[in-house]
């Protein structure tokens, strides 16, 4: 601690300068949300009334017209400079506001660029954002923008810093009048007082051939049976006494044309539940051959990589940051954590390992939140993408036979950030294998960066910082490799991201993503971030270490008993596709954009209606996690289509096919994979939007063998089941 307080007064002066100044942000956004817990709503606009402000506020007007996009959605920059009010002006305009009928839902603020002057003055730039409602015009609004704040030198009534001039600039408005595409019907909240409990791993399928979806969850022990029309039928997931990690698997693993369930007990090693043609599992018969206790598997993916008729498995395991006093080193690219196995089957769900031999074993102890096997280069074989924490993303090419080489040399974008999940969709519509990649956008990391500041003694700690606290990362597919698209500042910045889903949710022939966000709200949004960032990455060392296990349990202490934040309050993102050139952030015009800590999220039409939904959970730290569902209920008109893919009798398996839409103008495609998303696994089915477009030439499917089922003149606007067998 004493070194650490020695820094804090050196090198890293200026930014706990500028966190004394961040504490009158702090009160703001604390007085902000302890006005949304109350029951009737509170009064937000009193918190913005109150502002301490000595002499102006600004807020920049129009400069030119709007913008519209599909959905009724408009856009309005707002960058004139405005007119300076003062404090009666200022209560004016807000109370302006309140009587017209406007609602605030939410906010956030963060602290983006702190510079202090020799005078004793200083002068920040906040980025923030609000959402607003007005009911009676059934009228959303989101809004956000960046403020530029002059400091006095004085304190507020509170003992604040306290602002002399601000200034609202580079304002951005979305507009939409009707209902929310998205309808929240139904929380399941499997803990009870005393007793959390989890839901984790949320995984999708159609257990009973009926072509709906069932949800399983197995950190409570539940399925849910989908009986259509959105109702639901809850059963015990196991008659089983295994205490089960929250990760798990659905497939055909034994090779007898019905999908097992594969899973990890609390012991730590892989139990293999079979399936039964009722869709039910039998009791694993025990520890399967070839593998030894695992310590803490984050990953099961499945694939034929060998191209021998059976699924192969990639388990990853993730090794805690903090644990025991280790950190991962270095923090960029740390390959110091729990060791990933390559599993491969002999036909019957039993499991040898072939990690070295099949060339993978070089990074093989990367911290992995996400993996998936997946054919990148269309040449009919999967391909191997890991994505890992404090690392980043890891591209493996498959020979056809089993054998990978190191692809990283083909990502032309960078490949560095905490990487969390994967979502693959052609984004872009050029006819390519396109992915993105969750990591972590920090306010706090470009604050630094903004001041210059960092350790003389360990350069390449903060020559890493700006591209690890990027955020996410998009990859288009191009003949020469992988790059970032022009628009990458558009996908990048959206939260602390865990989950993502890609989804064609309006229906227009474009896939969108969905993302969950947040890691640790508290009672305060005073952020743990700056500890992270100005001495965590620099410990530098691995090592189990007692000393440093106790540092960190004090200096963490706010965040483990929640009495502060670490990127907390974030609000989910639905980036709404704009045909390929680009994303708009579109979630709380939809409905979805919640502010809880959100995890796994998955996508899947439920009720077969055509329109995607969507599953989100919600982390509650030490009380427990709840399952969100959200009803896609927008009226676009556009027409669909869509396959699902079952195994019957011996054959192939889903997992790795890929699905081809031709029709005329508007090809499609996508592929069924597994572990691209943390904790939770989709349902093997593939939904298209089609837009206007109102004739479909074929469907094809092309299993990993190279062998294709082609559906000719497929009727639209319903779903298409294709068996694994011919």
């Amino acid at each position: 601690m004493q070194r650490r307080a020695q820094l804090d007064n050196s090198v890293w002066a200026k930014e706990r300068l500028a966190q004394r100044y961040e504490q009158a942000l702090v009160r703001m956004w604390d007085d902000l949300l302890a006005q949304g817990r109350l029951p009737d709503g509170g009064d937000k606009y009193k918190i913005l009334t109150d502002i301490p402000f000595r002499e102006s506020i600004k807020i920049a007007r129009p400069g030119g017209d709007a913008t519209s996009y599909d959905l009724g959605i408009k856009s309005l920059e707002l960058d004139v400079p405005g007119e300076s009010m003062d404090r009666a002006a200022w209560s004016a305009l807000v109370e302006n506001f309140r009587r017209q009928g406007y609602q605030i839902v939410q906010s956030d603020w963060h602290h983006a660029k702190f510079t202090p002057h020799d005078d004793g003055t200083a002068e920040s730039t906040v980025t923030f954002a609000m959402h607003v409602t007005h009911p009676e015009r059934k009228l959303r609004v989101a809004i956000d923008g960046e403020i530029d704040v002059q400091w006095t030198t004085d304190e507020d009534q509170f003992g604040k810093p306290l602002p002399n001039h601000i200034n609202a600039r580079k304002l951005r408005l979305f507009t939409r009048t009707g209902t929310p595409a998205f309808k929240k019907v139904a929380t399941i909240d499997p803990s009870t007082p005393g007793n959390p409990r989890e839901v984790h791993p949320v995984l999708l399928h159609d257990l009973d051939g009926d072509g709906l979806s069932e949800i399983l969850l197995e950190g409570c022990n539940r399925l849910y049976l989908n009986l259509g029309e959105g109702k639901f039928k809850r059963k015990e997931l196991f008659d089983s006494s295994h205490k089960m990690a929250p990760i798990a698997l659905l497939a055909d693993l034994n090779g007898d044309g019905i999908v097992d369930y594969l899973g990890v007990d609390k012991s730590a090693d892989l139990l293999l539940f079979k399936g039964t043609a009722d869709g039910g599992f039998t009791a694993p018969s025990g520890r399967r051959e070839g593998r030894g206790p695992l310590d803490n598997p984050q990953v099961l993916a499945a694939g034929d990589i060998d191209n021998d008729g059976d699924l192969d498995l990639w388990v990853a395991q993730y090794l805690p940051s903090y644990d025991k006093g280790q950190m991962p080193t270095p923090y960029y690219d740390a390959n110091d954590g729990l060791p990933s196995f390559l599993l491969l089957n002999d036909g019957k769900g039993g499991f040898q390992e072939a990690t070295e031999q099949a060339g993978l074993a070089k990074r093989r102890n990367r911290r992995t939140f996400a993996a998936s096997f997946v054919d990148l280069d269309d040449d009919v074989d999967l391909d191997l993408v890991v994505v890992s924490d404090f690392a980043g993303v890891d591209v493996y090419f498959n020979d056809g036979e089993g054998k990978f080489t190191d692809g990283n040399s083909k990502i032309l974008g960078d490949r560095f950030l905490f990487g969390m999940s994967t979502a693959f969709a052609d984004f872009n519509l050029d006819g390519r294998t396109d992915f993105y990649v969750a990591g972590m956008g920090s306010t706090t990391a470009r604050r630094l960066e903004h001041m210059g500041l960092g350790r003389t003694d360990m350069p390449d700690v903060h020559r890493m910082r700006a591209r690890m606290g990027y955020g996410n990362r998009m990859y288009m597919g191009t003949p020469a490799g992988f790059v970032e698209p022009v628009f990458k500042d558009q996908v990048a910045r959206t939260g602390w991201t865990w989950g993502m889903t890609p989804l064609d949710f309006d229906n227009d022939g474009d896939r969108d993503v969905f993302a969950s966000n947040g890691h640790a709200s508290g009672a305060s949004t005073k952020d743990h971030c700056t500890h992270f960032w100005c001495h965590d990455i620099y410990t530098n060392s691995s090592q189990v270490n007692d000393a440093r296990e106790k540092l960190f349990s004090e200096t963490l202490n706010g965040y483990l008993n929640r009495s502060e934040s670490w990127d907390g309050y974030q609000k989910n993102p639905l980036l709404m596709n704009l045909n390929g050139r680009g994303f708009i952030n579109v979630a709380f015009l939809m409905g979805v954009a919640d502010q809880f800590d959100s995890r796994a999220v998955v996508s899947d039409d439920l009720d077969a209606d055509g329109r995607v939904d969507l599953l989100v959970t919600e982390d509650n730290w030490k009380q427990g996690q709840k399952l969100h569902v959200y009803r896609n209920i927008l009226e676009t008109g556009h027409n669909w289509i869509g396959v699902k893919l079952r195994e019957e009798g011996v054959g192939r398996s889903p997992i790795g096919a890929k699905i081809t839409l031709r029709a005329p103008g508007a090809n499609q495609f996508g592929h069924i994979v597994s572990g691209e998303t943390i904790s939770a696994q989709h349902a093997p089915t593939m939904h298209f939007g089609l837009g206007n477009t109102d004739r479909v030439d074929a469907i094809e499917v092309r299993w990993t063998d190279g062998t294709v089922k082609r559906l000719d003149s497929p009727q639209l606007n319903q779903y298409h089941t294709v068996l694994t067998r011919d």
